[in-house]
C-alpha cells in the first residue's frame, strides 16, 4: 500500500463502489457490503464537514439500496447526479435505442449461459464475468449496436460492456461537486478500481487533489481503502 497522508478537513472524498469500498462479485446484486460501512461513510462525511460523495456506475436506486438513502452521489457514470443538498441533476437522456438493444441483448444472451443483461434508468450493461468465453462474440455484437448509434459510447469495464448515452462519466461528475459546496475550495481525493475511474483519477490529480487507484496504492484491497477513509 502506498504511504499515504491522512484526510484532513480540507479533503473532498470521491468514492467509487464496486471493487473500491465493497469486493467485486459475479452479479451486481449478490455485492456484500460489511458490516457497519454505511455508518463510516456517514461519520467520515460529518468530520469532511460534507464533503464526501459516492461516484458510481450503478443506479441511484442501487446506491441507495447498499448505503441508505442520502449520500451525494453520481449515478451511472454521472448521469445522474445528488448534490449535498439532495437535489437531482440529470445530465443525459435515455439511450433512443434503448428498448430495441434490450431486445437484441436479451435474445442473443439466451444461447450464452451465465451472460447478464444490466437494464439501468439510462444505460445497458452487459455482465461476462460468469462467462468470459463469450466476450469475444458479445465485444462484436455491442460494437454493431453502438456503430448504428449517433447518442451512445461503449464503456469497458471489469467483464462487462456498458452501452450508454453520450455525456455523463465520472471525471465531470468530480469536476460539478468540485463547483459546489460543501466541496468548492478543497483539495479533491478520488478513489477507483476500474477503466472508467482513470479519468476521475486523472482529474483529481489535474485541480491539484490525488487520483488513486486501489490497485496501484491500496495494495488492491477494499479493506485498505476503508481503513484509509477511516484515519
Amino acid at each position: 500500500m502506498t504511504k499515504l497522508p491522512p484526510l484532513n478537513r480540507n479533503s473532498a472524498v470521491f468514492l467509487d463502489i464496486d471493487g473500491t469500498l465493497i469486493d467485486l462479485a459475479p452479479t451486481p446484486q449478490s455485492v456484500q457490503v460489511p458490516p457497519g460501512l454505511p455508518d463510516v461513510l456517514r461519520k467520515t462525511r460529518a468530520r469532511l464537514g460534507g464533503a464526501l460523495a459516492l461516484i458510481s456506475g450503478r443506479k441511484l436506486a442501487d446506491i441507495d439500496s447498499l448505503f441508505g438513502p442520502g449520500l451525494p452521489c453520481a449515478a451511472e457514470h454521472g448521469s445522474l447526479l445528488r448534490g449535498a443538498d439532495g437535489v437531482l441533476t440529470q445530465k443525459v437522456k435515455r439511450l433512443a435505442a434503448y428498448d430495441q438493444w434490450l431486445r437484441v441483448l436479451k435474445a442473443e444472451s439466451e444461447e450464452m449461459p451465465g451472460v447478464l443483461i444490466e437494464e439501468k434508468e439510462f444505460s445497458l450493461v452487459v455482465h461476462y464475468r460468469r462467462a468470459p468465453q463469450f466476450e469475444p462474440a458479445l465485444s462484436q455484437l455491442v460494437d454493431r449496436l453502438i456503430g448504428a448509434s449517433d447518442d451512445a459510447v461503449l464503456l469497458l469495464a471489469h467483464c462487462a460492456f456498458e452501452m450508454k448515452p453520450r455525456g455523463g462519466n465520472k471525471a465531470d461528475a468530480l469536476a460539478w461537486f468540485m463547483e459546489k459546496p460543501p466541496f468548492a475550495g478543497r483539495q479533491p481525493v478520488f478513489i477507483g478500481d476500474d477503466i472508467t475511474d482513470e479519468p476521475a483519477i486523472r482529474r483529481a490529480a489535474e485541480i491539484g487533489g490525488l487520483g488513486l487507484h486501489v490497485a496501484r496504492d491500496f495494495g488492491g484491497k477494499t479493506q485498505q481503502v476503508r481503513d484509509w477513509i477511516m484515519l
